[in-house]
């Protein structure tokens, strides 16, 4: 059986350096358990890569998509036979970007039932770096505020959730002020918009000259830089994203700002957790999507992976809002 997938062999313009091919299936080795495919969200982090911006830490050729909701159709061995059937995220494994995702089925996520196939195909890379940066990294409190760019992203929407779940302040960024009116109609009760406002006196403002215990940045260069500026004395900054193409000052942050400046990587976070860790994130997660507590946003459009051209050229229109997803 042939397993239609999505890759990169170069680096450079997405609409030019995403190929589709058809590969044969090979047999399963110990462990693993095959997924077929059925909605995988586009994000930032799956098309950065294809840019070049990680060139240093990439090998071409490359298989695409990070996270992904689909049901296991075969397993290699008999004591994972009970997954036949289910709904799982096929994580930690190959790209998600194909009809067919083997993996190993110690790394597979369970979906509950009362979760829908749309919000499980998003609870991975978004919900859970939030979760884990503001729970764990940061450990935010009531008393603290947590900064963040790319304030009307679907991170920013999970942030802004957790911001009230968790009980701590938070300061969004958003470039324009059409975006800003738009996130305080939602109720997120502080905004900044990058092209009117100077970022790091409102800041200071808003914090009675204190900073912010903590920034997250997913843009990158001059505007990541600025942020970490906000951070007062003992604080964190961590970047998750390179939504500019342009890479923060490290040596100007490093050297000026008594500050913890690190990139977060979920992969990196992840591969140092135990099985029961790994699951006790996404019951948590899991809680919160089934409650309503933290609600995942309506895709703007699904399409068929076939016409992935057409769903990358929609991912690229200005002033979308949701996620584009491909269906298998």
């Amino acid at each position: 059986m042939d397993n239609f997938q999505l890759y990169s062999d170069q680096f450079g313009p997405i609409q030019d350096c995403i190929k589709a091919r058809k590969n044969e299936l090979t047999p399963l080795k110990d462990g693993q358990v095959r997924v077929a495919m059925l909605y995988s969200p586009i994000n930032p982090s799956d098309l950065i890569p294809v840019s070049g911006a990680y060139r240093h830490r990439i090998s071409l050729p490359i298989l695409l998509g990070y996270e992904g909701i689909g049901r296991v159709v075969e397993v290699a061995d008999v004591r994972d036979a009970d997954l036949l059937g289910k709904r799982v995220l096929p994580l930690r494994g190959e790209g998600t970007w194909q009809r067919f995702v083997t993996c190993l089925a110690d790394h597979v996520i369970q979906v509950p039932d009362n979760i829908s196939d749309i919000d499980a195909a998003m609870a991975y890379i978004n919900p859970l770096t939030a979760w884990i940066l503001c729970k764990e990294v940061f450990d935010l409190k009531a008393e603290d505020t947590l900064l963040i760019n790319a304030g009307n992203s679907l991170i920013g929407s999970i942030f802004a959730q957790l911001s009230k779940i968790m009980g701590f302040q938070l300061i969004s960024i958003v470039r324009k002020t059409e975006q800003k009116e738009r996130l305080e109609k939602l109720g997120i009760k502080v905004v900044l918009s990058s092209d009117g406002e100077d970022i790091h006196r409102e800041v200071l403002k808003l914090t009675n000259g204190q900073g912010v215990r903590a920034a997250v940045d997913s843009v990158g260069g001059n505007a990541g830089t600025k942020l970490a500026r906000c951070v007062t004395q003992g604080g964190f900054f961590r970047t998750i994203g390179l939504l500019s193409g342009k890479q923060v000052d490290w040596p100007f942050i490093c050297s000026q700002f008594p500050i913890s400046a690190e990139v977060f990587h979920l992969r990196h976070t992840l591969a140092k957790v135990n099985r029961t860790e790994w699951l006790n994130y996404f019951d948590q997660l899991f809680a919160l999507i089934a409650s309503g507590q933290l609600v995942m946003p309506e895709p703007s459009a699904i399409f068929p992976i076939e016409v992935y051209k057409k769903a990358l050229k929609a991912q690229e229109e200005p002033g979308r809002q949701g996620k584009i997803l491909f269906k298998f």
